[in-house]
């Protein structure tokens, strides 16, 4: 579903009216209906949404979120699935829900693990835990457990990973009734563990269990069960049976519409048959495969789909264009920085040079693979080392605070048994001397250590707002503007608030060629160059990365431009010299968007009574910074419009040098 999907669907999640409760049975009955046709729920959620949560109070609103981040996550539409959890997130702060913001922010771990950054994953995951250690949710315990065991296997540490999984699972056979995760969704994680561990025999162990512990399956686990079955079939070498399997999981992701399994169904049918040797049919399966993973936008799926179309070329003697296929797959792995998949996709290649004989070219990608390994491990130690300190800082403040905290409470309580000591009449005047000084002592010890407390908090309030590596504000800093944002005054006519969305260009070829090191100090100095270039009041913030995110009240349709520009131009204007004397050219790309949003820039017109929110406004600008990096990049466009009922954007370009 859109985000964007109708203006009823914003107004009702953003202005809840005190209207009579609506049913939740509706809801649960469409919970239900997805476990079998999670197409068929999805439509009819989608049809629906507006009309249960308009005026609905906010249990409604965010059982119905919760819902739909379920059905389009199940489906394998992971955008839409993390847009709707940002919406949750927006929701819970809102109205001060702590267990659903947990649960949010335990899906944008899941995230990072997606993305290939387990190691960011498990330092997030302390972080999450020691804030919400009094939470006291079984839920966000076994989540929290569950992605514990997810981030582990990706980084090959299986015993740990099975550690937290058969916790997760404990907790969720003791309570049967929770929302999530469910049972079956652990041992599917599972069963992918043990494929990846190479340990075939429980990874089928796994799967029997999951047939046995289920009377009747939903399609979405069957398809899954039938999938991993196949994948470890085919690590024991039971190409035929493997077959079968994926056969089986491919008609049912086909039928239920589970657009990012029926790619990896296809991907691995298109791996089976490369290993056989049949190169047509590994061809026929690795080109449909392409369609459903464009569709359900997962980036591994369609650089798998792509190589295995490359090499079914390859052996088909059809080698030059084969390769191409390969080597430009590997091109995108690098600059998305999937080293480890870099390195397989190389052994690949390297066999199937040495199998057409083609031994130079053979030896050449050995080592290049040889260059990635030891790069890989060297980014995986750091990361690692990273990940840990996150941990100990985060244990420790906590441990600090608590300590002082205590030692305060300890002070306090000696202070009144002195003052109470003090009053008593049958003491001699030496004895109250004494105690007063004593009272003194203690009293002066209280204030020492309420003021190391002020300080660590001020300490911690300082870090919890910005970027330690750049000091510029952070998201939390950022989320706290946004929530106070409505009550700030109202824009005047014919200005609006601005959020200008960037992306440092070429970053991970800077990484690549000059160190991390490098990449760091150019984070520095590109935020240096924006706070010199922006006003006092704009808040200019790291948003991840390499991206950054400016936000500006009170800017008029023809300062728009301007205001662009002059940020391109502060990044780009002059060449940023590293430590060692290097020069480095550097731009950005920026997407723009103004709020209240109106085509044509009147802000009282009638599209302005159903505006998106300023989360709808980040994503609209990351998309037009999606349309520059596509048309070369240093360049920004304004969202001047939508295009209806497409839903694509109208752009107005700009370009560094040309605003002024």
């Amino acid at each position: 579903m859109p985000l964007l999907a109708g203006g009823a669907l914003l107004a009702a999640l953003a202005v809840p009216a005190p209207a009579a409760q609506l049913p939740e049975a509706r809801l649960d009955e469409i919970a239900a209906m997805a476990e079998q046709n999670n197409a068929q729920a999805r439509t009819v959620l989608v049809q629906e949404g507006p009309k249960l949560i308009a005026g609905a109070p906010y249990p409604v609103r965010i059982h119905y979120l919760r819902l739909l981040r379920r059905i389009q996550a199940d489906g394998g539409n992971f955008r839409e699935a993390f847009e709707t959890n940002e919406l949750i997130i927006g929701l819970a702060q809102a109205e001060r829900d702590p267990l659903n913001l947990a649960l949010g922010s335990l899906a944008r771990v899941l995230r990072m693990i997606e993305n290939n950054d387990p190691a960011k994953a498990l330092g997030q995951l302390t972080a999450l835990g020691t804030r919400y250690r009094k939470l006291d949710s079984l839920e966000f315990t076994a989540t929290a457990e569950g992605l514990h065991g997810m981030a582990y296997s990706a980084v090959g540490q299986y015993d740990r990973a099975l550690h937290h999984f058969l916790r997760a699972l404990d907790t969720v056979q003791r309570h049967p009734g929770l929302w999530s995760p469910r049972e079956a969704d652990i041992r599917l994680a599972m069963a992918r563990m043990y494929v990846n561990a190479h340990d075939p025999a429980k990874a089928l162990e796994t799967l029997r269990e999951i047939r046995t512990g289920l009377s009747r399956l939903p399609p979405r686990t069957e398809a899954a069960a039938h999938y991993f079955e196949g994948r470890a079939l085919v690590a024991r070498d039971e190409l035929e049976a493997a077959q079968q399997a994926f056969a089986h999981a491919l008609d049912l992701a086909h039928t239920h519409q589970l657009i990012s399994l029926e790619a990896n169904v296809l991907g691995n049918i298109a791996d089976a048959h490369l290993k056989a040797g049949r190169y047509r049919q590994a061809e026929e399966a690795a080109r449909a495969a392409l369609a459903p993973a464009e569709r359900s936008d997962d980036r591994i799926s369609l650089q798998m789909a792509k190589a295995n179309l490359g090499f079914a070329l390859f052996g088909q003697g059809r080698q030059r264009e084969g390769m191409q296929h390969v080597d430009a797959v590997i091109a995108a792995m690098r600059k998305a920085g999937a080293m480890s998949s870099v390195g397989r996709l190389l052994a690949e290649k390297s066999q199937a040079l040495e199998g057409a004989g083609r031994f130079r070219e053979a030896l050449a990608t050995t080592r290049e693979r040889e260059s990635v390994t030891q790069e890989l491990s060297l980014d995986e130690r750091n990361k690692a080392i990273s990940a840990l300190q996150e941990q100990f800082k985060a244990h420790e403040r906590a441990a600090q605070i608590d300590a002082l905290r205590q030692e305060n409470a300890v002070k306090d309580t000696e202070l009144r048994h002195r003052s109470l000591l003090q009053t008593a009449a049958s003491l001699g005047a030496s004895l109250a001397l004494f105690l007063c000084a004593g009272v003194l002592w203690m009293y002066r010890k209280s204030v020492l250590t309420g003021r190391r407390l002020a300080e660590l908090n001020d300490e911690l309030a300082y870090r919890s707002a910005h970027d330690p590596l750049t000091g510029l504000f952070n998201r939390r800093s950022f989320l706290d503007r946004m929530r106070s944002r409505t009550g700030e005054a109202a824009p005047r006519l014919g200005s609006a608030d601005c959020f200008t969305l960037l992306d440092i260009d070429h970053f991970k070829r800077i990484n690549d060629e000059y160190g991390h090191a490098a990449g760091d100090a150019v984070l520095v100095e590109v935020g240096k160059r924006l706070r010199a270039a922006m006003r006092e009041s704009d808040m200019v913030l790291r948003w991840g990365g390499e991206e950054f995110l400016v936000y500006s009240q009170g800017v008029t349709q023809d300062q728009r431009p301007l205001l662009v520009g002059r940020i391109l131009d502060a990044i780009a204007a002059t060449p940023i010299v590293l430590d060692d004397g290097t020069t480095l050219r550097v731009s950005a790309t920026a997407g723009a968007v103004s709020l209240p949003f109106a085509p044509d820039g009147d802000v009282s017109g009638p599209e302005a009574t159903v505006q998106p929110d300023w989360e709808q406004a980040i994503a609209l600008a990351d998309r037009a910074l999606y349309k520059g990096k596509e048309a070369g990049r240093n360049r920004g466009y304004i969202v001047a419009g939508l295009r209806r009922p497409e839903g694509g954007l109208e752009l107005d370009l700009v370009l560094p040098g040309v605003t002024g």
